[in-house]
Protein backbone atom coordinates (compact mmCIF):
# COMPACT_ATOMS: atom_id res chain seq x y z
CA UNK A 1 0.00 0.00 0.00
CA UNK A 2 1.14 3.71 -1.07
CA UNK A 3 0.60 6.88 0.90
CA UNK A 4 -1.04 9.96 -0.17
CA UNK A 5 -2.35 12.84 0.98
CA UNK A 6 -6.00 13.59 0.68
CA UNK A 7 -5.32 17.21 -0.23
CA UNK A 8 -8.52 18.43 1.36
CA UNK A 9 -5.90 18.73 4.08
CA UNK A 10 -3.76 21.59 2.57
CA UNK A 11 -6.17 23.03 0.05
CA UNK A 12 -5.32 26.67 1.25
CA UNK A 13 -1.99 25.78 1.18
CA UNK A 14 -2.76 24.43 -2.40
CA UNK A 15 -4.56 26.66 -3.90
CA UNK A 16 -2.10 29.66 -2.69
CA UNK A 17 0.90 28.02 -4.66
CA UNK A 18 0.67 24.28 -6.13
CA UNK A 19 4.34 23.98 -6.96
CA UNK A 20 5.29 24.70 -3.65
CA UNK A 21 2.87 22.60 -1.41
CA UNK A 22 3.43 19.51 -4.33
CA UNK A 23 6.94 20.11 -3.51
CA UNK A 24 6.69 20.08 0.59
CA UNK A 25 4.38 17.17 0.07
CA UNK A 26 6.44 14.92 -1.90
CA UNK A 27 9.84 16.17 0.93
CA UNK A 28 7.75 14.77 3.74
CA UNK A 29 7.73 11.10 2.01
CA UNK A 30 4.23 10.57 0.67
CA UNK A 31 4.16 8.83 -3.10
CA UNK A 32 1.38 10.46 -4.32
CA UNK A 33 -2.23 12.75 -3.69
CA UNK A 34 -5.29 12.66 -3.96
CA UNK A 35 -6.87 16.13 -5.17
CA UNK A 36 -10.19 18.24 -4.22
CA UNK A 37 -11.85 20.58 -5.39
CA UNK A 38 -12.28 22.90 -8.04
CA UNK A 39 -10.15 22.73 -11.43
CA UNK A 40 -8.43 25.71 -10.98
CA UNK A 41 -5.17 24.97 -13.13
CA UNK A 42 -5.15 23.54 -16.38
CA UNK A 43 -4.64 19.38 -16.43
CA UNK A 44 -1.16 19.93 -18.21
CA UNK A 45 -0.18 22.45 -15.36
CA UNK A 46 -1.05 19.71 -12.73
CA UNK A 47 0.04 16.82 -14.70
CA UNK A 48 3.39 18.77 -15.23
CA UNK A 49 3.66 19.43 -11.80
CA UNK A 50 3.11 16.15 -10.46
CA UNK A 51 5.68 14.80 -12.74
CA UNK A 52 8.49 17.01 -11.52
CA UNK A 53 7.97 16.52 -7.32
CA UNK A 54 7.65 12.84 -8.39
CA UNK A 55 4.07 12.47 -7.53
CA UNK A 56 1.58 9.80 -8.17
CA UNK A 57 -2.12 11.26 -8.39
CA UNK A 58 -4.32 8.50 -7.30
CA UNK A 59 -7.77 10.50 -7.77
CA UNK A 60 -9.66 13.38 -7.87
CA UNK A 61 -12.75 14.23 -5.52
CA UNK A 62 -15.30 15.97 -8.11
CA UNK A 63 -18.72 17.24 -7.35
CA UNK A 64 -21.73 15.94 -8.16
CA UNK A 65 -22.83 18.77 -10.14
CA UNK A 66 -19.69 18.07 -12.88
CA UNK A 67 -21.24 14.10 -13.41
CA UNK A 68 -24.48 15.10 -14.61
CA UNK A 69 -25.34 15.37 -17.81
CA UNK A 70 -24.75 18.33 -19.20
CA UNK A 71 -21.25 18.55 -17.33
CA UNK A 72 -20.02 14.94 -17.66
CA UNK A 73 -18.17 14.86 -20.96
CA UNK A 74 -15.82 18.23 -19.77
CA UNK A 75 -15.26 16.86 -16.64
CA UNK A 76 -13.88 13.53 -18.52
CA UNK A 77 -11.66 15.84 -21.25
CA UNK A 78 -10.14 16.68 -17.91
CA UNK A 79 -9.30 14.31 -16.31
CA UNK A 80 -8.42 12.22 -19.33
CA UNK A 81 -5.70 14.71 -19.81
CA UNK A 82 -4.33 14.49 -16.56
CA UNK A 83 -4.08 10.66 -16.25
CA UNK A 84 -6.70 10.61 -13.39
CA UNK A 85 -7.04 6.66 -12.77
CA UNK A 86 -9.93 7.88 -10.29
CA UNK A 87 -12.96 10.24 -10.02
CA UNK A 88 -14.45 10.14 -6.34
CA UNK A 89 -18.19 11.92 -5.69
CA UNK A 90 -17.14 13.54 -2.51
CA UNK A 91 -20.43 13.19 -1.01
CA UNK A 92 -24.38 12.89 -1.38
CA UNK A 93 -27.09 13.99 0.92
CA UNK A 94 -26.08 14.88 4.25
CA UNK A 95 -25.44 18.30 6.05
CA UNK A 96 -24.65 19.78 2.85
CA UNK A 97 -27.89 18.41 0.71
CA UNK A 98 -25.81 17.71 -2.13
CA UNK A 99 -27.97 15.82 -4.56
CA UNK A 100 -31.33 16.37 -2.57
CA UNK A 101 -32.93 18.01 0.52
CA UNK A 102 -33.17 16.63 4.28
CA UNK A 103 -37.16 15.33 3.46
CA UNK A 104 -35.88 13.31 0.32
CA UNK A 105 -33.64 11.53 2.50
CA UNK A 106 -35.01 7.96 2.04
CA UNK A 107 -34.04 4.58 0.46
CA UNK A 108 -35.18 5.49 -3.37
CA UNK A 109 -32.92 8.33 -3.66
CA UNK A 110 -29.72 5.88 -2.20
CA UNK A 111 -31.00 3.81 -4.74
CA UNK A 112 -31.47 5.90 -7.34
CA UNK A 113 -27.89 7.19 -6.87
CA UNK A 114 -26.42 3.58 -6.72
CA UNK A 115 -27.72 3.30 -9.97
CA UNK A 116 -26.84 6.47 -11.56
CA UNK A 117 -23.08 5.47 -9.97
CA UNK A 118 -23.68 2.28 -12.07
CA UNK A 119 -24.58 4.27 -15.49
CA UNK A 120 -21.53 6.66 -14.57
CA UNK A 121 -18.96 4.17 -13.67
CA UNK A 122 -20.00 2.40 -17.24
CA UNK A 123 -19.31 5.46 -18.82
CA UNK A 124 -15.78 6.30 -16.85
CA UNK A 125 -14.23 2.58 -17.39
CA UNK A 126 -14.77 3.33 -21.01
CA UNK A 127 -11.76 5.90 -20.66
CA UNK A 128 -9.70 3.97 -18.64
CA UNK A 129 -11.42 5.50 -15.36
CA UNK A 130 -12.81 3.99 -12.34
CA UNK A 131 -15.70 5.73 -10.17
CA UNK A 132 -15.84 5.94 -6.44
CA UNK A 133 -17.50 7.09 -3.61
CA UNK A 134 -16.38 8.75 -0.21
CA UNK A 135 -18.31 8.11 2.75
CA UNK A 136 -19.56 10.65 5.30
CA UNK A 137 -21.00 9.85 8.67
CA UNK A 138 -24.72 10.09 7.41
CA UNK A 139 -23.85 6.87 5.49
CA UNK A 140 -23.56 5.03 8.39
CA UNK A 141 -25.92 6.84 10.70
CA UNK A 142 -29.02 7.62 8.58
CA UNK A 143 -31.03 4.73 8.54
CA UNK A 144 -34.21 3.43 6.86
CA UNK A 145 -36.35 0.88 8.37
CA UNK A 146 -32.63 -0.25 9.64
CA UNK A 147 -31.26 -0.43 6.33
CA UNK A 148 -28.52 2.40 6.11
CA UNK A 149 -27.50 4.56 3.07
CA UNK A 150 -24.12 2.47 3.36
CA UNK A 151 -25.88 -0.85 2.74
CA UNK A 152 -27.72 0.21 -0.10
CA UNK A 153 -24.31 1.30 -1.84
CA UNK A 154 -22.75 -1.85 -1.04
CA UNK A 155 -25.63 -3.91 -1.89
CA UNK A 156 -26.40 -2.33 -5.39
CA UNK A 157 -23.77 -0.51 -6.68
CA UNK A 158 -21.46 -2.85 -8.76
CA UNK A 159 -18.11 -4.26 -7.88
CA UNK A 160 -15.94 -1.71 -9.69
CA UNK A 161 -16.95 1.02 -8.51
CA UNK A 162 -14.90 1.23 -5.10
CA UNK A 163 -16.12 2.96 -1.85
CA UNK A 164 -13.80 5.37 -0.55
CA UNK A 165 -13.98 4.62 3.59
CA UNK A 166 -13.24 7.74 5.52
CA UNK A 167 -12.28 6.37 8.92
CA UNK A 168 -13.09 9.35 10.62
CA UNK A 169 -16.34 9.67 9.75
CA UNK A 170 -17.33 6.23 9.89
CA UNK A 171 -16.82 6.31 12.98
CA UNK A 172 -18.45 9.83 13.86
CA UNK A 173 -21.76 8.41 12.23
CA UNK A 174 -21.76 5.29 15.01
CA UNK A 175 -20.00 3.23 12.29
CA UNK A 176 -17.13 0.48 12.72
CA UNK A 177 -13.78 1.07 10.14
CA UNK A 178 -12.70 -2.52 10.45
CA UNK A 179 -16.50 -4.14 10.07
CA UNK A 180 -17.10 -1.75 7.06
CA UNK A 181 -13.26 -2.82 5.39
CA UNK A 182 -14.16 -5.91 5.46
CA UNK A 183 -17.76 -5.68 4.02
CA UNK A 184 -16.23 -3.97 1.26
CA UNK A 185 -12.70 -6.14 0.53
CA UNK A 186 -11.83 -6.19 -2.57
CA UNK A 187 -13.36 -2.75 -3.41
CA UNK A 188 -11.18 -0.58 -1.33
CA UNK A 189 -9.02 0.74 -4.22
CA UNK A 190 -8.08 4.26 -1.50
CA UNK A 191 -9.17 4.23 1.94
CA UNK A 192 -9.08 7.60 4.23
CA UNK A 193 -7.19 7.42 7.05
CA UNK A 194 -8.58 10.48 9.29
CA UNK A 195 -8.13 10.50 13.22
CA UNK A 196 -10.95 11.20 15.05
CA UNK A 197 -10.43 12.16 18.99
CA UNK A 198 -13.06 10.76 21.43
CA UNK A 199 -12.89 14.44 23.24
CA UNK A 200 -11.92 16.98 20.72
CA UNK A 201 -13.48 15.07 17.47
CA UNK A 202 -11.37 16.15 14.49
CA UNK A 203 -8.82 17.93 16.15
CA UNK A 204 -6.87 14.54 16.46
CA UNK A 205 -3.44 13.35 15.93
CA UNK A 206 -3.26 9.73 14.06
CA UNK A 207 -2.58 7.02 16.56
CA UNK A 208 -2.09 10.09 19.51
CA UNK A 209 -3.92 9.07 22.84
CA UNK A 210 -7.58 9.27 22.30
CA UNK A 211 -7.67 8.64 18.67
CA UNK A 212 -10.58 6.29 18.08
CA UNK A 213 -8.99 4.09 15.37
CA UNK A 214 -7.79 1.03 16.04
CA UNK A 215 -5.04 1.25 13.24
CA UNK A 216 -3.52 -1.63 13.11
CA UNK A 217 -6.33 -3.96 12.44
CA UNK A 218 -8.07 -1.14 10.16
CA UNK A 219 -4.53 -1.54 8.34
CA UNK A 220 -4.91 -5.33 8.29
CA UNK A 221 -8.00 -4.86 6.97
CA UNK A 222 -6.88 -2.93 4.54
CA UNK A 223 -4.14 -4.56 3.03
CA UNK A 224 -6.49 -7.96 2.85
CA UNK A 225 -9.08 -5.98 1.00
CA UNK A 226 -6.77 -5.03 -1.54
CA UNK A 227 -6.60 -1.19 -0.87
CA UNK A 228 -3.78 0.31 -3.07
CA UNK A 229 -3.72 4.08 -1.18
CA UNK A 230 -4.23 5.22 2.06
CA UNK A 231 -4.83 8.96 1.66
CA UNK A 232 -4.57 10.89 4.83
CA UNK A 233 -6.44 13.47 5.98
CA UNK A 234 -6.82 15.71 8.94
CA UNK A 235 -9.70 18.59 9.38
CA UNK A 236 -7.39 20.11 12.89
CA UNK A 237 -7.39 24.07 13.20
CA UNK A 238 -5.89 23.87 16.17
CA UNK A 239 -2.35 21.93 16.13
CA UNK A 240 -0.27 24.05 13.94
CA UNK A 241 0.36 24.35 10.06
CA UNK A 242 -1.16 21.92 8.05
CA UNK A 243 1.61 20.88 6.20
CA UNK A 244 3.29 20.19 9.64
CA UNK A 245 0.28 18.56 10.50
CA UNK A 246 0.50 16.26 7.62
CA UNK A 247 4.13 15.32 8.44
CA UNK A 248 3.26 14.06 11.35
CA UNK A 249 0.32 12.05 10.46
CA UNK A 250 2.31 10.32 7.75
CA UNK A 251 5.45 9.15 9.95
CA UNK A 252 2.73 8.02 12.36
CA UNK A 253 0.69 6.07 10.00
CA UNK A 254 4.28 4.69 8.63
CA UNK A 255 4.35 3.25 12.18
CA UNK A 256 1.11 2.03 12.39
CA UNK A 257 1.32 -0.04 9.48
CA UNK A 258 4.87 -1.79 10.68
CA UNK A 259 2.96 -2.43 13.73
CA UNK A 260 0.22 -4.16 11.68
CA UNK A 261 2.44 -6.10 9.84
Amino acid sequence: MKFALAMYTVYEEMKRDLDATLGAVREMGYEGIEMYGETLWPASVVKELLAKHGLELCGWHVEWRLLQLDTLENTIRYHAELGNPNIIIPCLGGPWNVGHMPEDNHAATWLRYAEQMNELADRLEMEGMRLGYHTHAHEFHDSFDGITPWNILIEHTKPSVFLELDTGNCLEGAGDPVIALTETAGRLRVVHCKPLDSKQGTEAAIAADGDLNDWPLILQRCKAGGCEWLAIENESRTRGSKLAVAGQDLKSLIGQLREAT
